[in-house]
């Protein structure tokens, strides 16, 4: 991704305006955590092309081939009450749903506590990890994955039945040779993430449940997949 183009053209107040890009890394919430300690501003992010020890729910692995996925971690300095400690996965999953439904078209919904999934696929995983600065303030770091350009041929084919990705669930799916641009994907995603974590902050959980019911999978004819640890995102 072009770093510098994307920050120039950031439709956000804060969050994406301070970017730490790598090629790979061990966990983008790990050093995103890291920054945080050391007081790195809220809206900071860190994105990688890969992950060598990506981790989500229960410390399953979150594995993914290099430069096909979106792999970011966002410091977010609101104190979160302890009923509020669920919401932060809820806000990244309404905003990544959002922007895939804006951008795409698809019918992306959420599946409780931190799957996306188009046609009970899942695109997208998060994880929220709670951490304290060096001055034992509170902060969090909303890690997220979506899979972009992943193509069938590259899920093995025990995930072929519970994983997808955006290319391979939109129409750009007939012709493997054309990329999504994952940058703006991505800058629609911190809009509607930014717009949502202010709700958080104004207190107006009531409007991001709403929202969150709004996306919330049909579970009714869901088959409970079941999703192993080499899923990707």
């Amino acid at each position: 991704m072009d770093i510098k183009g994307f920050s120039a053209t950031l439709q956000t107040e804060f969050i994406g305006h301070r970017i730490e890009s790598h090629t790979q890394v061990a966990s983008t919430n790990d050093i995103a955590i890291a920054r945080g300690k050391v007081g790195a501003p809220e809206g900071t992010v860190v994105i990688a092309e890969h992950q060598t020890a990506g981790r989500g729910r229960y410390g399953r692995r979150w594995e993914a081939p290099p430069r096909k996925c979106l792999l970011v971690s966002v410091v977010l300095r609101h104190r979160l009450l302890q009923d509020q400690v669920p919401i932060p996965n809820l806000i990244g999953a309404i905003a990544i749903a959002s922007a895939i439904r804006t951008t795409h078209g698809l019918d992306a919904r959420i599946k409780p506590p931190n799957d996306v999934r188009i046609k009970k696929k899942k695109v997208a995983g998060l994880l929220t990890e709670l951490a304290y600065d060096t001055e034992q303030q509170s902060f969090f770091v909303l890690g997220f994955g979506v899979n972009v350009n992943i193509t069938l041929a590259d899920l093995p084919p025990d995930l072929r039945e519970i994983a997808t990705s955006l290319k391979i669930a939109s129409a750009h799916a007939e012709n493997q040779d054309t990329e999504i641009c994952r940058g703006s994907l991505l800058q629609v995603i911190f809009a509607e993430l930014e717009d949502t974590y202010l709700q958080l902050k104004a207190g107006e959980t009531d409007l991001i449940m709403k929202q969150f019911e709004e996306l919330r999978e049909d579970e009714s004819s869901d088959e409970c997949l079941s999703v192993g640890s080499s899923l990707p995102i």
